[in-house]
């Protein structure tokens, strides 16, 4: 999918109307929940909000992004200029998460489509990625939920259909639009849909389409590109086995070297780290030795 760029024109995006102190207060503000009590947990106060109540909270970030600045990220007014110099439909807000995070809070599912499938790529000289936001988001965890291109090859043609084709791929994701050839119906030897995927999941290769009281058949599902998501450090387009060190090593990666590897050392490291400080010889330290063979054994 191509990273979106600024348009010749774009669409002015100004930054959210500022209130004044008194108007914070003159003007009634509207919750979607009710106050909840505070309880204790382990002698803490906690407070605990039911999962109807955690949904309408976050039901109006529903068409929010996140944009993670990998090696520094530009100004906030910069990269507010960027966005309003796409070619987007409607208002898009802007607003600093942390140091390499912005959150960026779209208007209309066509935007927030366009921005979440395509990507952003580069802004100005930084790199940016773009996560969808949800729920359980945090800073320091990426999202899993990514957008894919699924083919659905030799599907019989009365079923390209948006709401049929929707239907087949609800086991594998959320769909969210056809590409234009298939809901033109112009490439009638295979669908086209892009759909979200939460990548710690299964997902499905097939799935069994059939009529009420008529023979059935097993429908292939292709994904393009699935990205990789790593479990242990939780980024997007990484796995466990892209460590030079198996995940182990990498959760126990605070614990000395020398604890976890002199128990494995020949016995002539050993007897040379053990002979430190007794006159033998004026060699590098103990560490050095160590590491050399931590780095020859791996």
């Amino acid at each position: 999918m191509a990273a979106l760029q600024p348009s010749a024109e774009g669409q002015g995006t100004s930054p959210s109307t500022r209130k004044s102190f008194s108007q914070l207060f003159s003007q009634p503000s509207s919750s979607p929940i009710q106050l909840r009590p505070a309880t204790t947990y382990k002698g803490e106060a906690t407070i605990i909000f039911s999962k109807e109540d955690a949904d309408r909270l976050a039901a109006p970030f529903r068409w929010a992004l996140v944009g993670k600045f990998s090696h520094g990220q530009p100004t906030l007014e910069d990269i507010r200029k960027f966005f309003a110099s796409l070619d987007l439909r409607d208002h898009v807000s802007v607003g600093l998460m942390d140091y390499r995070h912005v959150l960026i809070k779209c208007t209309t599912e066509t935007d927030f489509n366009r921005l979440w499938t395509q990507g952003i790529g580069h802004l100005g000289r930084f790199s940016m990625r773009v996560f969808r936001w949800r729920r359980d988001f945090h800073v320091q965890k990426e999202s899993s939920l990514a957008p894919v291109w699924v083919t659905l090859p030799a599907l019989p043609i009365h079923y390209f259909d948006k709401h049929s084709l929707f239907s087949i791929l609800s086991p594998v994701g959320k769909p969210l639009f056809l590409d234009a050839a298939t809901s033109a119906g112009t490439r009638p030897s295979v669908a086209r849909v892009c759909v979200e995927v939460d990548l710690v999941k299964p997902i499905c290769s097939q799935v069994w389409v059939a009529v009420e009281g008529e023979i059935g058949f097993w429908q292939q599902i292709i994904i393009e590109d699935l990205p990789s998501y790593c479990s242990v450090c939780w980024q997007l387009r990484h796995s466990v086995g892209d460590y030079k060190r198996n995940a182990e090593e990498f959760a126990a990666r605070r614990v000395p070297k020398l604890h976890t590897v002199a128990s494995h050392a020949p016995q002539a490291v050993v007897d040379m780290v053990q002979s430190r400080g007794r006159g033998h010889g004026r060699g590098p330290e103990r560490s050095t030795y160590v590491s050399a063979y931590c780095s020859r054994s791996r």
